[in-house]
C-alpha cells in the first residue's frame, strides 16, 4: 500500500516523473481485511485484487524483488539479475512474519488448534477453528517489538469472546490474553483506560508483560516468560485448546541486513521520524511499516505519511530542504464486539486527535459499518489512486 500510494500521489504532483514500482507479487492483499476474514465477515477472495489493475498510467512495473540496496551508487539490484538506478528512492518493503522467533510455533500452526490472522490462509483457518470451538481454554498472544496493526491481536480476542457469548458457548470457554506490554493499549492511555475495564467485565483474563517463548504442540502448552515486579522473570505454562499466536515481525532481509538500517532499530529503515528522509542518504525516503518512526504500523499511518514523503521528495528534486513534517498521526478501528467499534486517531505522544469526530472511547455501530463497508473502497479508490 505504501509504495503504490506514494507512486500515485507523486504522479499527480509531477505528471512527467519517471516512476518505477518494483513489486514481485501479482496479487495485492488488502491486509486491513484479514481481521474480518478471521471473524467470518469477509471471504478470502474479498481481500484480493489483481496487482496490475492497481498500477496507475505512467507507472513502470518491474515484477521482481529487491536483492540488495546500493545507496552509494544510487541503484538497487534485483533477484532476477537486473540493476535499477534512481534519482530518488522510496523504500516501502513493509514487515514480514518471523514465526521461527518462537520455538515450536511453526509446528503448532500446522495443527488443528492454532492459527493467527497475519497470514490470509491462517486467517481463514482461524475462523474455522473459532466458529467450531465449543469449550476449553482460548489463548491469545501479543509479541514484543514492533507489530503490524497493533490492535489486531486484541480485536481477535474481543470478537471471538463475543462470538462465543452470542452463541451460548461462553460459559465453557476461558479467554486468556497474554501481552508483552504493560497494559492492553499503552500507546494511547485514554483508550487503554476505556477498553480494559470493558473487556475485564466480560471475563477476559489479561496477563501483562507476558512473552510467548515456546509452544509445545504435542501437549498443547504455550510457554511464556513473565516479568515480575522485582525485575525478575518466571516461566508460565498455559494450556490451550485454541491458540491465536501472533508471530514476531521483522523487515525483509535486504533491508535488515543491508546498509539502510543501523544498530538499535530492529532492522528498520533509518529515517528522520518527521521528514521521513533517510538519516544518511538524503535522496532516500521511507513509508509504512518498514520505517523506524516509532509510529503505529497501520494503513492509517501510510495515509498520513504519503503526502509528507511526496512533498519532501519533490523538495529534494528541486534542491530545497524538506518542508513537510509528519506528526506521528495514525488511527485504529478497534473492533470490540460484532457490530461495535471504537475509532480513534492519535499522535506520537499518544494523545487523541479529532475527538469531536470519532468519539473515541465509545463503542458505536457507525464505525463498525465504516470498517466493514467503507474502509475498503476508501483504500482501493482513494488512497491507492493518490488522493490521500
Amino acid at each position: 500500500m505504501g509504495g503504490l500510494t506514494v507512486a500515485a500521489r507523486l504522479l499527480r504532483a509531477v505528471p512527467d516523473a519517471r516512476v518505477t514500482v518494483i513489486e514481485p507479487r501479482g496479487e495485492h492483499h488488502y491486509q486491513p481485511g484479514y481481521t474480518l476474514v478471521g471473524a467470518g465477515i469477509y471471504s478470502p477472495e474479498e481481500v484480493l485484487w489483481d496487482q496490475g489493475e492497481l498500477m496507475r498510467p505512467g507507472m513502470r512495473w518491474i515484477r521482481d524483488s529487491v536483492l540488495a540496496f546500493e545507496p552509494d551508487r544510487n541503484r538497487v539490484r534485483l533477484e532476477g539479475g537486473d540493476v535499477v538506478s534512481y534519482d530518488v528512492l522510496v523504500v516501502a518493503l513493509g514487515v514480514v512474519n518471523h514465526v521461527d522467533a518462537v520455538e515450536g510455533l511453526g509446528e503448532a500452526l500446522d495443527t488443528p488448534h492454532a492459527a493467527h490472522i497475519y497470514d490470509l490462509s491462517l486467517a481463514e483457518k482461524y475462523w474455522r477453528l473459532a466458529s467450531g470451538f465449543q469449550k476449553g481454554s482460548a489463548v491469545f498472544t501479543y509479541p514484543p517489538g514492533y507489530v503490524k496493526c497493533g490492535g489486531a491481536p486484541l480485536k481477535m480476542a474481543f470478537l471471538s469472546e463475543d462470538l462465543w457469548r452470542r452463541e451460548g458457548r461462553r460459559d465453557g470457554i476461558e479467554v486468556h490474553v497474554h501481552t508483552s506490554r504493560p497494559s492492553l493499549f499503552p500507546s494511547v492511555p485514554r483508550v487503554d483506560e476505556a477498553v480494559t475495564p470493558l473487556v475485564e467485565a466480560r471475563g477476559v483474563r489479561n496477563h501483562y508483560e507476558s512473552v510467548l517463548r515456546a509452544v509445545s504442540s504435542s501437549d498443547r502448552l504455550a510457554i511464556f516468560e513473565e516479568e515480575r515486579g522485582n525485575g525478575e522473570t518466571r516461566e508460565v505454562r498455559q494450556h490451550y485448546d485454541l491458540l491465536h499466536a501472533v508471530p514476531n515481525a521483522r523487515t525483509p532481509a535486504p533491508l535488515r541486513e543491508g546498509p539502510l538500517t543501523r544498530e538499535g532499530i530492529g532492522g528498520q529503515l533509518d529515517v528522520d521520524r518527521e521528514t521521513l528522509q533517510h538519516a544518511r542518504y538524503p535522496n532516500i525516503f521511507g513509508v509504512g511499516d518498514c520505517a523506524a518512526t516509532g509510529a503505529a504500523k497501520t494503513a492509517a499511518t501510510i495515509r498520513k505519511q504519503a503526502p509528507v514523503v511526496v512533498q519532501n521528495l519533490v523538495d529534494v528534486l528541486s534542491e530545497r530542504e524538506p518542508s513537510a513534517r509528519y506528526d506521528g498521526a495514525s488511527g485504529c478501528p478497534l473492533l470490540t464486539r460484532y457490530g461495535r467499534c471504537m475509532m480513534f486517531e492519535f499522535d506520537y505522544e499518544g494523545e487523541l486527535v479529532n475527538e469531536w469526530l470519532y468519539q473515541p472511547t465509545r463503542e458505536t455501530r457507525l464505525w463498525w459499518e465504516f470498517k466493514v463497508h467503507g474502509l475498503k473502497p476508501l483504500y482501493r479508490h482513494v488512497m491507492l489512486n493518490g488522493y490521500v
